[in-house]
Formats: C-alpha cells, sequence, structure tokens
C-alpha cells in the first residue's frame, strides 16, 4: 500500500475551474440515489457534446443501425405517450416541432434554462426515451422463452378438472383452485408505466415480466398450496429473491400456530374411510378482516437456452384466496384503479404541476 502523503505535490490539478463544469445535479444521479428522469436539464450544449453523449449511452449516430434503433425507440415513445399518458389537462398529444425532432436535437434542447413554459417538452420526451430504450433492449427473448417454457413445464402436469372443479395435485394430493394462469408476458405500456412511475425501478429490476397466478378457495388451501409446491419442487427455495417476497395473507407463527398442532382443516383420506373433523379456527383469526390477501415471491429459474448457454431469468408467483380475488374486481383494489394511480404518478414525473396561464 502507497504511503499516504499531504501537500501541494499530491493536490489535484486542472487547466481551468470549467475543466469539471458539470451540473450538480448530475452527480446526484451517481452518488445521491436521484433518477435521472427527475433532473430538470441536461449538461449537453451542442451537436458534438450531444453526439458524445449518445455515443457513452451506447449509440453512435454515425452507425446505421445505431440510428435505426434510435428511430424504433423514438417512435415506440411518441406512441406510449399518445395513446397511454395523453390527453392529459389541455395537452391532446405530442406536438411538433417536438415529435419529429431528432434526440440529438432534443438534447441540446433540453440543455437549455427552463424557460417557465409548460411543457418543457424536450425533457419530457427523454425521459420517455430512455425508459424506452430500457424497456425495448433489457429483455433477452430466448431466456424468456425457456422460463416460460420451464414454467408451464413445472405447473400444467398438475393441473386437471373434475365434474366442472379445476385442481393442481396428484394421486396423493389434491387442492381445487378458484383460478389459474400464467402471465406470459408483460406489454410493453405496462412496462413503460413501471418503470416511470417510481425513481427507483429499473428495467432490470422488473421481475413480473412473467408470472403465475393462483387462486385457493380459502386462506388455508393456498397456506396448503405453498406446502404442496414446496414438496413437489414444483418451485425451487433456494432460488427465492427474499427481499421480493410479500406475505399480506398470513403470519407464519399464526399457521403454525392454527395449522400446525390440531387436527388440520382438510379431508384425509384413511384407509378405513374414516374422515378427520374440521379445526374450528379461534374468534382471533389473524386472517379475517384483510381486505387484499396474498403470497408474493420472486423465484430466479436456471434455464437452459438453444444455443447451450445458461441464464438467470426471474418470474412472479402470486398466491390468493378467493376473497382477495374477487376483491380485485371492484374498488380500489382493480387493476383498473391500480393503473390508474400508476399513471398518476407517471404525469407528475413528466410533466410536473401545470404552470397557471399556459
Amino acid at each position: 500500500m502507497a504511503k499516504r502523503e499531504e501537500g501541494a505535490a499530491l493536490a489535484p490539478r486542472l487547466s481551468s475551474a470549467a475543466e469539471l463544469d458539470i451540473p450538480w445535479s448530475t452527480l446526484e444521479t451517481l452518488i445521491g440515489g436521484r433518477s435521472v428522469v427527475d433532473l430538470q436539464q441536461l449538461p449537453v450544449t451542442d451537436d458534438r457534446s450531444a453526439a458524445r453523449f449518445l455515443q457513452a449511452y451506447g449509440f453512435d449516430t454515425t452507425d446505421p443501425g445505431d440510428c435505426r434503433a434510435m428511430e424504433q425507440i423514438h417512435a415506440r415513445a411518441i406512441r406510449y405517450l399518445d395513446e397511454v399518458v395523453l390527453p392529459w389537462q389541455w395537452l391532446g398529444a405530442v406536438p411538433e416541432p417536438w415529435r419529429s425532432m431528432p434526440i440529438e436535437d432534443l438534447l441540446v434542447a433540453a440543455a437549455k434554462p427552463p424557460t417557465g413554459e409548460w411543457p418543457n417538452w424536450p425533457c419530457v420526451l427523454l425521459k420517455v426515451l430512455h425508459c424506452a430504450t430500457h424497456a425495448l433492449f433489457s429483455s433477452d427473448l430466448e431466456a424468456h422463452q425457456a422460463a416460460l417454457q420451464s414454467v408451464r413445464a413445472r405447473f400444467l402436469p398438475f393441473l386437471f378438472e373434475q365434474a366442472g372443479q379445476q385442481w393442481i395435485g396428484d394421486e396423493n394430493c389434491k387442492i381445487p383452485l378458484v383460478d389459474f394462469h400464467i402471465k406470459e408476458e408483460k406489454p410493453f405500456e405496462r412496462f413503460m408505466t413501471k418503470l416511470l412511475h417510481k425513481p427507483g425501478n429499473l428495467a432490470l429490476e422488473v421481475f413480473d415480466r412473467l408470472g403465475v397466478r393462483l387462486v385457493t378457495h380459502d386462506i388455508f388451501s393456498a397456506v396448503l398450496l405453498i406446502k404442496f409446491l414446496r414438496s413437489r419442487n414444483i418451485i425451487m427455495f433456494a432460488n427465492q429473491l427474499p427481499e421480493r417476497s410479500r406475505n399480506s395473507l398470513a403470519e407464519l407463527d399464526e399457521i403454525h400456530r392454527l395449522y400446525g398442532v390440531s387436527a388440520p382443516p382438510f379431508v384425509l383420506e384413511q384407509p378405513a374411510g374414516a374422515m378427520l373433523p374440521l379445526a374450528e379456527l379461534s374468534g382471533d383469526n389473524p386472517f379475517s378482516d384483510r381486505a387484499f390477501r396474498m403470497f408474493k415471491f420472486v423465484e430466479r429459474l436456471i434455464v437452459k437456452l438453444p444455443d447451450g448457454r445458461r441464464s438467470i431469468y426471474p418470474y412472479e408467483i402470486q398466491l390468493l384466496d378467493c376473497n382477495a380475488w374477487e376483491s380485485s374486481f371492484s374498488g380500489d383494489a382493480t387493476h383498473s384503479a391500480y393503473e390508474a394511480r400508476q399513471l398518476k404518478r407517471v404525469r407528475q414525473r413528466l410533466f410536473g404541476h401545470p404552470v397557471q396561464g399556459t
């Protein structure tokens, strides 16, 4: 280890103070935890610096392939704004000249100090372009398809129907289901909204592009279902992401207290045909009086691609009881209400608050 020295001889040297004259806000994105989507200005002053910025970002403006990619990003970003975010307030669609302005020119325009005009279209467009880039190019399509096939191969062999009732299980254990659904892909528009509505969201941290939802008739069946999925190695506990697990359905110690030591509330088939009685839940049932109940966790699948490579791809598993599932079709728990809340936040982050008189 080099000896620490002090003094003028070891001081940093700059030709001028302007050599490192960059907006403090950009440092906040590096070491302050601020999202680039929340910046109001970029350090790009002319066409040359715009080209350097794009080169560092990942696009060469002299490469025809990169230019086509930027055109694709631009088209998807405009369509997202026109069809999802707008109309809003008195804004109907992205106007000219911003609508058809090249990305390089948008960068230069966004570097100019805000004039107070609302909205600041160059900044709005660049924020959406940034998220569209990550949404379009962060997904490995081969890995996604391999993960989808793996999910189908794990779950579908255990699904069957008897007398109009859907079940999951085998000859030794079967659990009735209200609903089973595999989400095969997250639509681009939903992906964009998810990236834009939270400062911390990144494309590589979106874990629900692929997912499975299982709905049981009651809460205990959901608990039993987790045990079944684990016991048959349909899910692999070693590959779960602990920080992505959510349990709003039941506390583990209460599950054990209610179901781990007394007669189980399920039909236990015995050779003599005897049946154990159903356990009665106490009045302090921790599962009652909850508006929304769900077990949710993310597993990282290790999948093999057609060329022999292996890849890790996450998918989300949701287990709900019937009451929670039905509540998702009305009131604030509906998916449309959930999307509306997200979209409200997206508009606030992109446009800010309307300026009176504009």
